[in-house]
């Protein structure tokens, strides 16, 4: 049944096998990693937040996609890279990129800042421009470095992230950035903020060791993850990459978790 899971893309067949009508390869891979480098290619998806449920610009809901990952630890940072490929759509090859680093202190702090961008473009190879790990989107385009010339061959969404706890609370939050209007001329002319914003909060109480309560809230723009060019818009099969209920949306949730120690 390919409707069973919510992040399953396999494509129903109408020939089928021993019952079989649909499959498809999840996550598969293979690497290689120790204390301070990890490498790997494969097949799977990318999950980029502070927290659980504040996942706005790369979703463990989305569908796998072809991509290799690299990612350093030196001392206090951590820098990540990866590179795939989405999908085929009428002779249109759509690609995603991406690149952070965090810092942490190794006790109650973790801050990150990344950007992921999407390009495509008719019977386009793979853009060796955006295989430097170190290159930005913006810098990449003004500077008509890639293989496609012009400023509407991609779109690029940048997140600022925290995650840090004291005693028995945790605080979380995503910030997302598609598109920021500067300039009054663009605000005159009917132009918006592409924003979104993920905050949660955790309270672990001394005398309950095994209750969590939390609360969060998110809330996504009406222009995020969208793009003038529709190839290039934050979805895969039709389905958001990043924030499970894509854009236009604000969810607030208030709950508890329990566990049980014994079973």
């Amino acid at each position: 049944n390919n409707e069973m899971f919510q992040d399953y893309s396999g494509i129903e067949r109408e020939i089928s096998r021993l019952n079989f009508k649909s499959g498809e390869t999840d996550i598969a891979g293979l690497g290689y990693q120790n204390e301070w480098l990890m490498y790997q290619i494969g097949r799977g998806r990318e999950s980029w937040t502070a927290n659980d449920d504040i996942d706005l610009l790369l979703s463990n809901n989305s569908f796998s996609y072809d991509k290799i990952d690299l990612a350093f630890d030196l001392n206090n940072y951590r820098f990540y890279y990866f590179h795939g490929f989405l999908e085929n759509i009428d002779n249109v090859n759509r690609y995603i990129t991406g690149r952070a680093v965090e810092y942490t202190n190794h006790e109650n702090l973790l801050f990150g800042i990344s950007e992921v961008v999407i390009y495509s473009g008719i019977n386009r190879p793979l853009d060796i421009a955006y295989l430097n790990p170190v290159s930005s989107h913006l810098e990449i385009e003004l500077n008509d470095k890639q293989n496609r010339i012009g400023t509407d061959s991609g779109n690029a969404i940048w997140q600022i992230s925290l995650d840090t706890h004291f005693k028995n609370f945790r605080f979380s939050t995503n910030f997302i950035i598609d598109e920021l209007i500067l300039d009054k001329v663009q605000s005159d002319n009917g132009k918006d903020n592409g924003l979104g914003f993920g905050g949660k909060v955790s309270w672990l109480p001394f005398k309950f060791q095994n209750l969590l309560f939390f609360s969060s809230l998110t809330r996504i723009g009406t222009h995020t993850y969208r793009h003038e060019d529709g190839y290039n818009n934050f979805v895969l099969r039709g389905s958001p990459i990043g924030y499970i209920y894509g854009n236009d949306s604000q969810n607030f949730s208030l709950g508890f978790l329990y566990f049980n120690q014994n079973n």
